[in-house]
């Protein structure tokens, strides 16, 4: 007779109850009875004679009402890994699954040490699907449904049961259905600092937050101030001008072509956890084993990894941005400083990080941080002795925001001219850098430019 152990990580997460977790393996259709069970275990006896089992897991989140929503219970994980029982009905062998090229990406299976006639199989439930719960609990998620246009990449909440950050957003564009290699590029976004949470279940106030990094701005002079690409009065802030825009990072994500996803670690504060150390490559992997699980990426494609590893940060989100870089220098190829803070102070470590191989990118854009932007470009350019393709200070001086030198600077400050030189709100275009609502051909973002210009 064969015992089977089946385990699974962070069992007792509020994202994976005991109650919830419906772990089975099925021969003929039928369960087998549990030999044994405790927390994140279960143990089944293969009766002699089986030839095939079934593993069948469902991991389901229940949570009671929130603010006005109800009472909900989604399932976060669901798994089905079918083996041949070989060797004489000793041991297991994954069966291929077509989705996959290969056995299920969340199963890990192995015969134990020293123990014969016992099969471990480990249920990899360090990312699950929040997408429902988000939906449900998120403020201005109705706004996203309605701008996030048929097309565009998709976006999927995850849960990370492992510690914090414990919400992360992945957006995955269509070129990641069929990558042209396993290795599926990956860029971390680091904003600045949101709101405190401690759990999936409570209400999520800044999806507006989100919706002003990944949607693009609306081509309608009456839409809501915050929808638009240009700076307008705020009648709520008795008109004076509100200065945050749309970024359309799912856009730019799209137009670039790219087979790249972008993870959003959602921070408690400015507290990204484990998103800025060492284990950021492993996360990524993570989520991305996760999204191929699902098939929103590498479909009927085996072998799908973590390919090249991109970190970029906006304003204050750069000081975790650095300290990600510096956590994983051998492994970050790409690096997006959106006006990021810490650029002074992290000057000397980019540019080390930037000579140390011949396959890393820097973009850099300048409000407050142009001088030390500049610096680095040059400093960089110095070493190489000429110009360097891959490393672009943009713009290069305060002169690009002068009129008639950017006309998709002139376009933001429309109706506020008198304003046009002013450093906070050149840290707002540092994140956008042209308009992207009016019709006719579309202005290239930051973003996209910065993609387009990739190793990805």
């Amino acid at each position: 007779m064969l015992r089977v152990k089946v385990t699974w990580p962070n069992a007792g997460h509020a994202l994976l109850p005991e109650s919830g977790a419906d772990v089975r393996l099925v021969v003929g259709g039928t369960p087998l009875p549990l030999a044994s069970t405790s927390s994140g275990v279960r143990e089944f006896d293969i009766p002699d004679g089986t030839a095939r089992v079934v593993l069948k897991a469902t991991f389901t989140a229940s949570f009671g009402a929130v603010g006005s929503v109800g009472a909900m219970s989604h399932p976060v994980l669901q798994v089905e890994q079918p083996y041949d029982v070989v060797a004489g009905g000793t041991m297991l062998e994954a069966a291929n699954i077509p989705a996959f090229v290969k056995s299920h990406p969340l199963v890990d299976t192995k015969v134990m040490a020293n123990v014969n006639g016992a099969a471990l199989v480990q249920i990899r439930t360090e990312f699950v699907n929040i997408t429902p719960f988000w939906m449900a609990y998120a403020a201005f998620a109705s706004e996203y449904v309605v701008d996030h246009q048929p097309g565009d990449p998709e976006l999927v909440a995850l849960g990370y049961t492992g510690g914090k950050p414990l919400i992360w957003f992945a957006t995955v564009p269509a070129a990641c259905a069929a990558p042209p290699s396993p290795g599926v590029g990956c860029l971390v976004f680091f904003r600045p600092q949101s709101y405190a949470y401690a759990r999936v279940d409570e209400p999520h106030h800044d999806m507006f937050g989100l919706n002003r990094y990944l949607l693009k701005p609306v081509d309608d002079l009456h839409a809501d101030v915050w929808r638009r690409d240009v700076f307008r009065p705020d009648p709520s802030d008795g008109n004076r001008p509100y200065v945050w825009l749309r970024a359309g990072f799912e856009d730019a994500l799209s137009r670039s072509g790219k087979p790249v996803v972008i993870l959003h670690p959602w921070p408690s504060g400015s507290d990204f956890g484990a998103a800025t150390g060492a284990s950021l490559p492993a996360l990524a992997g993570g989520a991305l084993r996760l999204l191929w699980a699902e098939q929103r990426l590498g479909k009927n494609r085996g072998a799908i990894q973590l390919g090249r590893l991109g970190v970029a940060g906006y304003s204050a989100g750069g000081l975790s941005m650095w300290a990600a870089l510096a956590s994983n220098t051998r492994r970050v190829s790409e690096v997006y400083a959106f006006d990021a803070r810490g650029a002074p102070s992290s000057a000397g470590a980019a540019i080390q990080w930037f000579n140390s191989r011949n396959d890393t990118v820097l973009r850099m854009t300048g409000g407050y941080q142009l001088t030390a932007n500049e610096g680095i470009r040059i400093s960089i350019e110095k070493f190489a002795r000429g110009p360097v393709s891959r490393v672009t200070a943009t713009p290069p001086n305060r002169k690009a925001y002068d009129a008639g030198s950017n006309p998709l600077w002139d376009h933001v400050i429309t109706a506020y001219p008198h304003l046009r030189g002013r450093v906070d709100f050149w840290h707002q275009f540092a994140v956008f850098g042209g308009y992207i609502a009016v019709p006719g051909p579309f202005a290239v973002t930051f973003l996209q430019r910065f993609l387009q210009d990739s190793l990805f």
